[in-house]
């Protein structure tokens, strides 16, 4: 269990997003839907941003191989073709991540450390470490809803988000 609240968050933001892809297929994973992105490659972009930002901007590690892709990036194809080992590649970024956040309290999350990515505001004033969190939570419920949503029309049950928040409260 997390001791931030905000970290807390993310973990259940995992979670959701877990049992969103539950079920799938690999054949299903990396089929684009409605002319869009696939849930294989949408689950390596929010892992993207997570390793972006948590792993390699505050950890200072070595982008993952595969996530760490630009090709998982915004303005990306949609296009994934191999789900088990983007799953793995998930899984790993995660991991890294869960290690750094885990034991961090509230006021850890007032980290800033310069920022060079693509969002301009930030690069003046810094990539604050809660502001990451609360910008890669919403990513990860935006990807969450379409991928539900997508699912849904198809016929598929993926239940009801957010799930119970057990590690947020």
């Amino acid at each position: 269990m997390a001791e931030s609240k905000l970290v807390g968050l993310l973990f259940e933001a995992w979670k959701d997003t877990d049992r969103v892809l539950a079920g799938l297929a690999p054949a299903e994973a990396v089929r684009p839907l409605d002319g869009g992105s696939s849930a294989a490659w949408t689950s390596a972009h929010v892992a993207n941003q997570v390793d972006a930002w948590i792993n390699v901007r505050f950890q200072r590690l070595t982008p993952h191989k595969l996530i760490g892709r630009a090709r998982f990036r915004a303005g990306g194809s949609g296009v994934a073709d191999d789900w088990r080992a983007i799953e793995a590649g998930v899984q790993k970024v995660r991991d890294a991540a869960r290690k750094y956040l885990e034991g961090l309290s509230e006021s850890d999350l007032d980290l800033v450390i310069p920022y060079d990515g693509s969002f301009a505001q930030l690069r003046e004033a810094g990539l604050g470490l809660r502001h990451a969190l609360l910008r890669i939570c919403a990513h990860h419920y935006f990807h969450i809803g379409e991928i539900a949503t997508k699912r849904s029309r198809l016929g598929q049950q993926v239940g009801d988000y957010p799930g119970p928040l057990e590690d947020s409260v």
